[in-house]
């Protein structure tokens, strides 16, 4: 998107793909209607899409801070008290 709104470049998007590829990257297990539950509150509580709670759930979760420039999800982050990845 960022792209296509010219505010970066071609080669921009590629280095950023390959500073992407050597993050170490884990995929986490699925959830269940419990942690589902949790997320919907999670996004009823911050007025969030469920997506983006679960972003937020997942940090949390995992004690990981979250990297987002979205700024609904920064506040939520910050309301929540966990740790966002600052730029």
């Amino acid at each position: 998107m960022a792209q296509r709104k010219g505010r970066v470049t071609a080669a921009q998007v590629g280095e950023f793909l390959d500073d992407l590829a050597e993050l170490p990257i884990q995929v986490a297990p699925a959830i269940g209607a419990e942690q589902w539950a949790a997320i919907l509150t999670v996004a009823e509580h911050h007025g969030l899409t469920a997506y983006d709670a679960a972003y937020l759930h997942l940090a949390q979760r995992a004690g990981l801070p979250l990297a987002t420039l979205d700024r609904d999800l920064r506040k939520a982050v910050t309301a929540a008290g966990a740790t966002l990845v600052e730029a």
